[in-house]
């Protein structure tokens, strides 16, 4: 699923990603990617999951949208 926000006038696009072993969320600006992954493994997101009743995809998507509108990303060319 991908999520999409303003900051500063631009249209950024946080993408998730689940695969074998891990919970994974980028941030892109005009489809180059602008952040690090922020990632967890399967087993931190259940035992996240049975501690906040939350699930942790959803948590790597708001550090990413707060580190950019922090200012906190890499420049697009």
């Amino acid at each position: 699923m991908n999520h999409q926000f303003e900051y500063e006038g631009k249209t950024f696009a946080i993408r998730e990603k689940i695969s074998e072993d891990r919970y994974a969320v980028s941030v892109f600006l005009n489809n180059e990617q602008v952040s690090p992954e922020y990632s967890a493994t399967l087993e931190v997101g259940g035992d996240f999951f049975s501690q906040h009743q939350q699930h942790i995809i959803d948590q790597l998507v708001r550090i990413a949208e707060e580190d950019v509108c922090s200012g906190i990303y890499f420049r697009a060319k």
